[in-house]
């Protein structure tokens, strides 16, 4: 038996001005699943992405959370839902070490001051869970390969409580190799349970990583489908 759906979006609607930018949406994920979302620039997919992730509001329309009515009106309420995005460039600070990038802003404190060994085990532990190094803990984010920072990135998404995780273009700075790592790692995470909304215009890996796609055009949702 399939799972119920961890997240429903229906009849969402999105302007800007007179520009719409979402006719009509309708989209449902479920955990342990990689949902890919496809379309030709211009279809909706980043303002439907937007919509998920809190960086905007739609106009009209609904959203339920493990089937919960909700209210995403900022990126602090999809956080705390467990809704994470780890964009094409990767969103960290060069200067700053992998586990002060991890913990940016909430941080382990403990009598007033930051932990900074438990925070380190705690990274130590997410690296692992993605095949890398403890070593790199303390590796200034500066100093480390672009498909390096980003598995950084989806460590920090998963440093929080992640039920749903977003991955934006995620193989368009990656060689082929390293796009492997990263199907290794996002099939790691659906098999735990998370469910990924993967956002792509290469087909192929859409063929290669995805268990449904769904297929946007004009603004609207036009059918979602095994792959």
């Amino acid at each position: 038996m399939p799972e119920d759906p961890r997240l429903t979006l229906t009849g969402v609607v999105k302007s800007y001005g007179a520009v719409k930018a979402i006719r009509h949406a309708d989209f449902e994920l479920r955990p342990g699943q990689v949902h890919a979302l496809v379309g030709e620039n211009g279809a909706g997919k980043s303002t439907l992405i937007k919509i998920i992730s809190g960086a905007t509001a739609p106009d009209a329309g609904t959203l339920s959370y493990d089937g919960q009515p909700v209210s995403i009106t900022s990126t602090v309420d999809a956080i705390a839902l467990g809704i994470a995005t780890v964009y094409q460039e990767p969103q960290l600070f060069g200067e700053l070490t992998v586990a002060e990038n991890v913990f940016m802003g909430r941080e382990i404190v403990t009598r007033g001051r930051v932990d900074w060994p438990a925070q380190n085990e705690r990274v130590v532990g997410l690296l692992a869970s993605l095949d890398l190094p403890a070593k790199l803990t303390t590796a200034t984010v500066g100093d480390l390969s672009v498909a390096t920072q980003q598995q950084v990135s989806i460590a920090k998404a998963l440093a929080g409580k992640c039920g749903i995780l977003i991955l934006d273009e995620p193989s368009a700075i990656l060689t082929d190799a390293e796009i492997e790592v990263l199907f290794g790692i996002i099939r790691r995470l659906a098999d735990d349970g998370v469910a990924i909304i993967y956002i792509s215009h290469r087909l192929d890996e859409v063929v290669k990583i995805a268990d449904q796609v769904t297929v946007m055009r004009d603004g609207s949702t036009i059918g979602t489908y095994p792959v």
